[in-house]
């Protein structure tokens, strides 16, 4: 698996406060995915574990803070499981 650049994720723009900073990361596509924005850490990780089941084989789906944009880690799909990748 490749990791993309942190540069790529979509940045928050610091004018006016991110009420959802927590997004997901369709490493495969290389965009984020749509409607798919949480407030809190654990959800996040919650809806890409949700993502990723539902995705097809060798799916990755990553999780972001889009203030720092620091990885908090991947999901990749498998055909019988998924794997989670913490990034700390």
């Amino acid at each position: 698996m490749t990791t993309i650049p942190i540069t790529s994720y979509t940045r928050w723009d610091k004018e006016e406060p991110s009420l959802r900073p927590y997004r997901l990361w369709d490493a495969n596509a290389k965009r984020d995915m749509r409607w798919r924005y949480y407030k809190i850490k654990r959800n996040a990780l919650d809806g890409a574990l949700l993502e990723a089941r539902w995705a097809k084989v060798g799916t990755a789906i990553e999780v972001y803070d889009c203030r720092s944009a620091q990885h908090l880690g991947t999901f990749k799909r498998h055909v019988t499981t998924i794997s989670f990748t913490n990034s700390r």
